[in-house]
């Protein structure tokens, strides 16, 4: 598997997800998988957490961050022509401007995270979680990495896998 540094940005990443009966299995699961060479910041496990899984499916957090930021910089530039003179401070412009782009952003993160964005995607997750199995979730940036993943927790005793189009792991 392709090691990443950790200022490379995963594009085209997926997440594949072991699905696990038990604990023990679950960990030598990971212990494989790092013994295969993948970093263990890109290995996440889900135990009795049905918040938890949902993370395993994505979220739309980035995206929600740029239309945040996006509205932000739309409410700033309205604000400055719109204004008038108790506006054309530009230190004040700046220090506003920031707060507003950089508020609404982080509110655009947070609703990405929102369920109900992606409520179709957790349903299966959440059952397997509350049905007390056990989820290992992979994140690979390559089709190969996914295939040696994939046949690792395939050998290590996983009964399901499942792929999500996303590059979030637990």
């Amino acid at each position: 598997m392709k090691r990443l540094a950790h200022t490379e940005a995963l594009t085209g990443a997926e997440t594949i997800v072991g699905v696990f009966d038990g604990e023990v299995a679950a960990r030598d699961a990971i212990k494989m998988l790092e013994r295969a060479g993948m970093p263990p910041d890109r290995v996440g496990i889900v135990v009795h957490n049905v918040r938890q899984a949902r993370e395993v499916a994505g979220s739309y957090s980035p995206q929600g961050a740029l239309a945040g930021a996006m509205l932000g910089a739309l409410l700033v530039a309205f604000f400055v022509v719109f204004g008038g003179e108790s506006v054309r401070n530009p230190v004040a412009v700046a220090i506003g401007g920031f707060a507003i782009i950089g508020g609404l952003a982080f509110i655009g993160w947070l609703a990405g995270r929102a369920k109900v964005f992606k409520e179709r995607e957790y349903d299966h997750l959440e059952e397997d979680a509350d049905e007390g199995k056990v989820l290992v979730s992979v994140v690979c940036d390559t089709a190969e990495g996914a295939d040696v993943t994939r046949a690792l927790l395939e050998r290590s005793g996983a009964h399901e896998i499942k792929l999500e189009e996303s590059a979030e792991a637990v």
